[in-house]
């Protein structure tokens, strides 16, 4: 075996040389002690795993022909009770230089040969080709370990997310009205956000004369921000408390002026009105948002309310309140564009007519029911990604009636 000046290595190996005979693993443990390296030997497949099961190795060079357990084998038992991401470079000496032998190593998992009689060129090729591997497989398990570290805080901050998510969604929910009798009328609503928050809100406050303030919010956009208008502006309309016409046409005065000032590009639509069932009336402005439904017995009408901007568009913009009748038995219904927009898979919208036609085949049901028809229309249109648009409606039922008999 001809004789190389050593070539100095930047990482010290821990190596472990397997050989039956004793003067070729001390030569070899000699060679690679002078380019750097830390050897222990072995001089047998088995006394080797034994040694490998109680220290870290980065090289191993076994030979391949021993009695008892061979080289092969060795590798095999050597690869198999490794994990994946355990690092160790096999070298395997034979003087067998064959097609069949070399892939008969490599299925084992040998990484490398020396070739009998070999050389020391050899020994610093194997040891260079190691050390690289080795700090290849060492500055990946540093950077797996970052990854790990940064996807565990990114699982904890989406915890967190989900959290406050979890939390906002049912500070929404407690917004929507309580259902059942509010005095003489009967509430019922349906509310199905298009995401895990939604810019609609329905609200209904009891007046201290009688009746209630209504409102059914719709703001542009969906999810965090939408919710977030939203919920300011519900608590707005309840704070301001409007309880005659001229105050529900300041109010939404009030909340465009607020909506501008901010000089952010949000905007809603809001149906907002006060029902007086002793009175059998209602008075409502509408900005921008889709007209009410009146269901009386078997039939439905669109009042003739006046239609105003939304609040956010324009400093000019105005709202007229309107009145119109709302005698006993019948049944108001406010509801958000995402009810007649709710597109079916080939694209054909809910629409206002097959809105009115469900209402009129369901009037003579009890008003949960009255509205239990109506989201099961609107769901079977539900693809599987869910709504497209936030689904919300309220029902205003006169029951006067009923009060006054019981």
């Amino acid at each position: 075996m001809q004789n190389f000046p050593a070539s100095p290595v930047r990482y010290h190996l821990e190596v472990l040389v397997v050989d039956d005979d004793d003067l070729m693993s001390d030569v070899l443990a000699a060679h690679l002690e002078a380019l750097g390296c830390k050897v222990a030997s072995a001089a047998s497949g088995e006394e080797a795993l034994v040694l490998l099961a109680g220290k870290p190795v980065d090289l191993l060079v076994t030979d391949w022909q021993m009695p008892g357990m061979d080289g092969l084998e060795l590798v095999r038992q050597v690869r198999a009770g490794r994990s994946e991401d355990s690092y160790l470079h096999v070298v395997m000496m034979t003087a067998r230089n064959d097609e069949v032998v070399i892939r008969r190593a490599m299925e084992a998992g040998v990484d490398d040969f020396f070739f009998k009689p070999f050389e020391q060129v050899q020994l610093e090729l194997a040891v260079q080709s190691a050390q690289r591997n080795r700090l290849l497989h060492r500055r990946l398990q540093r950077r797996n370990s970052l990854l790990e570290v940064a996807h565990r805080r990114t699982q904890e901050a989406l915890e967190r997310v989900r959290a406050d998510l979890d939390a906002a969604t049912a500070l929404h929910e407690r917004l929507l009205p309580t259902e059942g009798l509010v005095g003489a009328l009967n509430f019922r609503h349906l509310y199905r956000p298009a995401a895990m928050l939604g810019g609609d809100s329905i609200g209904v406050s009891p007046l201290r004369e009688g009746g209630a303030l209504f409102f059914l919010i719709d703001v542009r956009g969906h999810g965090v921000p939408a919710a977030l208008d939203s919920f300011h502006l519900h608590h707005r309309i309840k704070q301001l408390r409007p309880t005659s016409p001229r105050d529900l046409a300041q109010s939404l005065e009030a909340i465009n002026r607020e909506i501008l000032d901010r000089g952010d590009e949000s905007y809603a639509t809001i149906a907002c009105g006060l029902a007086r069932p002793e009175r059998e009336e209602c008075w409502m402005v509408c900005a921008g948002h889709p007209r009410p439904l009146i269901a009386i017995d078997d039939k439905v009408l669109i009042p003739e309310v006046d239609y105003g901007m939304p609040v956010g568009w324009f400093d000019t913009a105005s709202w007229k309140p309107t009145r119109f009748d709302f005698p006993p038995g019948a049944r108001l219904v406010l509801y958000s564009d995402g009810v007649t927009e709710c597109s079916n898979s080939a694209g054909q919208e809910f629409g206002v007519d097959r809105l009115v036609r469900t209402l009129a085949s369901n009037a003579g049901k009890r008003i949960r029911d009255f509205v239990g028809a109506l989201e099961l229309g609107l769901l079977a249109r539900r693809s599987s990604a869910g709504f497209e648009d936030d689904i919300s409606l309220l029902v205003i039922e006169n029951k006067i009636p009923e009060i006054q008999s019981a």
